[in-house]
């Protein structure tokens, strides 16, 4: 499935869910905990599994996209326009593996500090500019890195919406919780 219908996909499912609705603040929690999920799978090599790399890869997806929804950052319509925008460095990353220079802590540093800078515009009421500046970065750090790990967001992000499309939960204190997780 291309990259745009699945992103339209996930904004359908979340607005079904009323998950547009909810404070930013919440939904960027979310997101960093997506965020520790992919760094521990990165550290454990975990690239298959259940909390693997590729399953975080497409949930961290997921949660930016709703973050994007709640603050009216159009990244449908970005890339309607620009296409797989993130992929604009990847003559720039192929160079740094070709010096013997690239390191994949680094993409997780640049993931760690352009997220921190989605709150932190938000938090500080900067342009939403700014913040949409970061969101784009931050998907050139989940591009980089889901190729360092031999896949892509367009399938990470399929198998995220293809585990959720059917999920049923519902709205507690502004957290959707999973309709599984309701009864533990």
């Amino acid at each position: 499935m291309e990259y745009l219908k699945l992103l339209g996909n996930v904004e359908q499912w979340a607005k079904d869910r009323n998950l547009d609705t909810v404070e930013a603040r919440t939904q960027y929690t979310k997101l960093i905990e997506e965020q520790g999920e992919l760094l521990l799978a990165m550290m454990a090599n975990n690239i298959n599994g259940d909390s693997g790399v590729k399953d975080s890869l497409g949930d961290y997806q997921v949660t930016l996209i709703i973050y994007c929804l709640i603050r009216g950052i159009d990244l449908k319509k970005q890339v309607e326009q620009e296409g797989d925008f993130w992929t604009e460095y990847d003559d720039l990353a192929q160079e740094s593996k070709d010096r013997g220079s690239f390191d994949v802590n680094n993409l997780v540093y640049h993931l760690v500090h352009s997220s921190s800078r989605i709150i932190s515009a938000y938090n500080r009421k900067r342009t939403k500019k700014l913040e949409h500046l970061s969101v784009e970065r931050t998907m050139v750090c989940l591009h980089d890195i889901a190729k360092e790990y031999g896949t892509s967001l367009e399938e990470t992000l399929e198998m995220a919406y293809n585990e959720i499309k059917d999920r049923k939960g519902k709205m507690i204190n502004g957290v959707f919780v999973k309709e599984e997780d309701l009864n533990e």
